[in-house]
């Protein structure tokens, strides 16, 4: 169901509950609520913390095909909710950004096994990685912890493709790595700590996540399409867990005042907890006289859906009333009596006392209407008889009073106050008129009866002592120890219904931007709202490995750091503000990521067999125009832009192959000019001019982590003389010795470089070559080289 204003919302609710059998519900609007989470997110951000960085090898194909991922950086996971039915399971995505990685693809199809592709992860374009899964239950530990388990995620996918495998494919392969290499504990996604009073009877004990659709009829191009609300039922200390939820055409509860802009959450605590858990103890103490409430039954007239108030079951005030009067110019005494009495339950003479929600107020009610008997007697004195008089009476008491309902907008905090106001007391005596002597003596004798039992029920309910409501946990139970949900109203239509918004900013202060990419050696300004005061800033990497990421001044303009720091490419940078801001410590992160330059291409290396075609792909920092162009013509490939993607462009491997050189490097050439500076990247890529007919390995007494190793081919004896072999260093920087097969890198180069070697073995009719390509620094991928070592030995097709 849509969304209603305000004031037609809380009048749908009069006397029902909406909770569904939950002690409580609150509600966040989606967009608010995945916004402030990523705000968590980067607060919270450490990409060590949750998963190590990971390695795995991915199938495809028949099985020739291997993909090495080697070392891939996964950030600090961040939460969101995906709008579903609020009958099914919420979903719950945990999304974790790729911030760096090396894929290096091997292949045994048509030859033997030789790398044939090698791509590397950057920040740049938004490598994900995402799980779903339907969030069944969350719970709060003792200390307070607010988690959610995600063991059950059984949807994983990633946003980009490995070889011929699909996005699906992809996550399906990392799921099988988290299902096998996590621990239990890791599955759990931490959304913070409550602090606080954990034994009052409003701490949450365990809740359940939905999502539900502001219109449930909204389609893609409606305004009101991707709006919604992530909805958590809520269980408190001593409660059991509700049986049902809301379907998609259940009505909406937040309401869509300002075009839904002025309230983003709310919160309802359960009639039934509100009286019969809070109000039921106070109300006896205050009112007295015996009074017991009904229980909550369904005998009793409660339910789900029924908005609980309490209802007097025992107890009252009765009175014996003695009047003493004289009559006939006082000669002679008389006595009038009467049994006056108002019982708090239901019985003949009407409703029992109720004390019930009615919108902006609580109404306590105890209307009765009794018939009783009366008794008069004139003592005429001897020898005259006594003047004695029976009859029916009619006993009328209506007294009504309401509290008001008050909430603290700084505190969220709600109580009742009553409003001597509203108070209404009627009380009528009758039945007595046709005797004569009450002609007179009735108007004295009803203000005595008043003057007793008006003071009594205005004592009784003059008061409220229920204590103090305090909501602050549960409506914040999706940012444990925040005030996200910042209240401004507050009705008890039939639950208590509070309703504000999602805005942290009253007790915090956010950082902006709050998660970047820029290049290194440039500028970004942060800014802070609100500003506080005694502002300190800071800068650290979030994996401890750079001591200086950058440097930020003291008006927040950051300086990345140059890039013949950024040994691995890219730098991930937390940016933290701190300050003070009404008095009260602050403060805010945000992160940005250095990389080494603005273009990212992929893959930096891959082989191709001549006439063959190469989807290769790069995206600039900015979305810049990039310019592609073939620096090697002389090979005869073609380049052509891919239609609908502007990133992508379709490679021709050219089939003019020199006899001299079967194995030409094409070097492919992207760069974009800004402000007068042009940035380049490259991609390689190897023209397969014949067929690789063995594998070539690094020796056993290879050390990468030296620098330097040597390439070797195998025999079915074991290693050949590197003198029989002829080698060529066909890309990349370092020193090469061309007699013995022996690679020593340079001291410094750029992030992303590789060296592609070729080795010849001379043949009687046919020559048989090997080719190796291996990503720099070897000290740096010392793990990766060893396991593509290994898995070329296992492919093996050995010489002689």
């Amino acid at each position: 169901m849509s969304k209603r204003p305000l004031a037609e919302l809380v009048n749908y609710m009069q006397g029902k509950s909406l909770t569904y059998g939950w002690d409580a519900v609150s509600l966040y609007d989606q967009r608010k609520a995945n916004e402030l989470l990523f705000q968590q997110y980067v607060q919270r951000f450490n990409s060590g913390n949750y998963i190590e960085p990971m390695k795995m090898v991915a199938e495809w194909g028949d099985g020739s095909y291997k993909e090495h991922i080697y070392n891939l950086k996964l950030s600090a996971p961040r939460l969101s909710f995906e709008s579903a039915d609020p009958s099914e399971g919420a979903r719950a995505r945990l999304t974790m950004d790729m911030v760096g990685g090396m894929i290096v693809s091997t292949n045994s199809s048509g030859g033997a096994t030789h790398v044939s592709k090698m791509q590397q992860l950057l920040p740049i374009g938004g490598p994900q990685l995402w799980m779903d899964q339907r969030v069944t239950k969350g719970t709060v530990s003792g200390p307070g912890d607010v988690v959610i388990d995600l063991k059950n995620a059984d949807r994983f996918m990633a946003n980009f493709v490995v070889g011929d495998l699909t996005q699906a494919d992809v996550g399906r392969r990392f799921q099988e790595y988290f299902e096998k290499e996590l621990t239990p504990e890791q599955k759990q996604f931490p959304l913070g700590r409550l602090t606080g009073d954990l034994n009052d009877v409003l701490t949450p004990k365990n809740f359940e996540i939905r999502t539900m659709k502001s219109d449930p009829l909204a389609v893609m191009g409606d305004e009101a399409y991707g709006d919604g609300a992530v909805m958590m039922f809520i269980t408190l200390r001593d409660g059991t867990d509700g049986t049902s939820f809301p379907n998609a055409n259940s009505p909406y509860l937040i309401p869509a005042d300002g075009n839904g802009a002025k309230y983003t959450g709310a919160m309802l605590l359960s009639s039934r907890v509100l009286f019969d858990k809070i109000m039921r103890g106070p109300a006896r103490a205050d009112i007295g006289y015996g009074i017991n409430f009904l229980d909550y039954t369904n005998g009793n007239g409660a339910g789900q859906d029924v908005g609980w108030s309490l209802r007097g079951s025992t107890g009252g005030i009765s009175h014996e009333f003695i009047h003493h009067y004289r009559v006939r110019s006082d000669d002679f005494p008389a006595v009038f009596t009467a049994n006056l009495y108002s019982w708090f339950k239901v019985d003949e003479g009407g409703p029992a006392l109720t004390i019930s929600g009615q919108g902006n107020k609580i109404s306590f009610a105890w209307n009765k209407s009794y018939t009783t008997r009366f008794t008069r007697v004139i003592d005429y004195q001897f020898p005259y008889p006594d003047d004695e008089e029976e009859g029916p009476l009619s006993f009328v008491c209506n007294y009504t009073v309401d509290f008001n309902v008050n909430l603290d907008k700084n505190t969220g905090v709600v109580n009742f106050t009553h409003d001597p106001a509203s108070s209404n007391f009627e009380m009528k005596v009758t039945g007595f008129e046709h005797l004569f002597d009450m002609m007179w003596e009735g108007v004295n004798m009803i203000p005595i009866i008043e003057d007793y039992f008006r003071p009594k029920l205005l004592e009784i309910l003059k008061k409220l002592t229920t204590p103090t409501i305090d909501t602050f946990l549960a409506r914040n139970l999706l940012f444990p120890g925040q005030n996200a949900l910042q209240l401004s109203d507050a009705f008890v239509p039939g639950d208590l219904a509070l309703f504000g918004q999602i805005d942290p900013l009253r007790t915090s202060i956010a950082l902006a931007p709050m998660n970047s990419t820029i290049e290194a050696g440039s500028k970004l300004q942060f800014t802070l709202s609100p500003m506080p005061s005694n502002v300190l800033w800071s800068v650290k990497d979030v994996d401890g490995n750079l001591a200086q990421p950058g440097v930020i001044s003291s008006t927040g303009e950051y300086t990345a750091p140059a890039a013949g720091v950024l040994d691995e490419g890219f730098v991930a940078a937390l940016v933290t503000a701190k300050g003070t801001l009404n008095g009260q410590p602050v403060e805010s992160s945000a992160l940005v990521s250095v990389v080494h330059h603005s273009i990212k291409a992929n893959p930096m290396y891959v082989a191709c067999d001549p006439g063959r075609t190469e989807i290769l792909e790069a995206e600039s920092l900015k979305g810049e125009r990039l310019e592609w162009k073939i620096l090697t013509p002389q090979w005869g490939s073609t380049l052509k832009p891919v239609e609908g993607n502007p990133n992508q462009y379709l490679y021709e491997a050219g089939k003019n192959i020199d006899p001299d050189m079967p194995f030409p490097v094409d070097k492919i050439e992207i760069k974009t000019t800004v402000n007068n500076v042009t940035t380049y990247a490259y991609v390689h890529i190897l023209i397969r001019g014949t067929t690789i007919g063995t594998p070539m390995h690094l020796s056993e007494a290879s050390d990468p982590s030296t620098g330097t190793v040597q390439f070797e081919l195998r025999g079915k004896n074991g290693p050949i003389d590197p003198e029989l072999v002829t080698w060529r260093l066909l890309h990349g920087p370092g020193n090469f010795n061309d007699k013995t097969g022996v690679y020593t890198e340079p001291s410094a180069m750029v992030p992303g470089s590789f060296v592609v070697v070729l080795g010849t073995v001379p043949g009687p009719f046919v020559d048989t070559h090997a080719v190796a390509a291996v990503p720099l620094p070897l000290t740096k991928y010392v793990e990766l080289i060893e396991d593509v070592n290994l898995a070329l030995a296992a492919g093996e097709n050995s010489l002689m």
